[in-house]
């Protein structure tokens, strides 16, 4: 399923469009394209929320991206598409470090998660700003963010209307929280995270399957996100496929 590259990379432009409209809604948002190459910025001093991509082989397309991040004045992380990994090693020349393939996956809607009810004792309520001081904290324990880079992503927290947040509840306290993108009939997955106290009782999958099947049934067709390597195990639970294995770049940032 999904085998040949130009449909892997026809999803993953059905992906980054609805990034890229979402990005439109963050004041400090810049987004520069080129010959096989684009920039996406959230305006945020950290590179992990800014995200860089090259799709071709070009030798010049490595200093034109570096230009364009230059000109944002922000730092930003890399992936690598198809010919696009041509230039590992001259970005390594860079200071770009390689962290290997990340996946980039999929769940195409299907009637799996048409029987899908949530445990006795959960429940799922939509998640606003009020309750970024308790999302806040799971992202920060999850991720291990300091308050500077907290303070930056709530910048991308409820950016527009198209930009949902879910909360799963037991006895009154959120136990896990997810962030989705709607654009068209498309889902972005962009942050998931269950505290640490609450990890290994089921709840991402609980909550994910509850995001999957409400979206679903609001005519969404294709479900994106980036996977990490714990995360991976969850989303092939639940019937995701893994794409491709995009190859990710960050180089070391030093204290100003």
């Amino acid at each position: 399923m999904h085998t040949s590259y130009e449909q892997r990379l026809e999803f993953l432009h059905q992906f980054l469009e609805g990034a890229e409209v979402f990005n439109t809604n963050i004041a400090t948002a810049k987004l520069i394209k080129g010959d096989g190459w684009e920039v996406s910025s959230s305006g945020s001093r950290f590179a992990m929320f800014n995200q860089s991509l090259i799709q071709t082989s070009r030798k010049e397309a490595v200093d034109e991206l570096l230009a364009a991040i230059a000109s944002t004045g922000n730092p930003s992380d890399l992936r690598l598409v198809g010919p696009g990994i041509a230039h590992t090693g001259a970005l390594a020349e860079h200071g770009y470090i390689n962290k290997g393939g990340a996946p980039f996956m999929m769940w195409s809607a299907d009637n799996s998660v048409d029987a899908f009810t949530l445990r006795e004792g959960l429940s799922v309520r939509s998640l606003n700003e009020n309750d970024l001081p308790t999302m806040n904290e799971i992202y920060a324990d999850v991720y291990k963010m300091n308050e500077e880079m907290i303070a930056d992503m709530q910048k991308m927290l409820f950016a527009s209307s198209k930009d949902h947040a879910y909360g799963l509840i037991k006895d009154g306290e959120i136990v896990s929280v997810v962030n989705a993108i709607t654009f068209n009939d498309t889902v972005g997955i962009w942050n998931m995270g269950t505290p640490t106290t609450h990890q290994k009782n089921g709840y991402g999958l609980q909550l994910l399957k509850y995001v999957m099947k409400t979206h679903k049934d609001l005519g969404s067709k294709n479900f994106f996100l980036y996977a990490s390597a714990a995360g991976k195990f969850l989303y092939d639970k639940c019937g995701w496929i893994t794409l491709d294995y995009l190859p990710y770049l960050t180089k070391p940032q030093t204290d100003s």
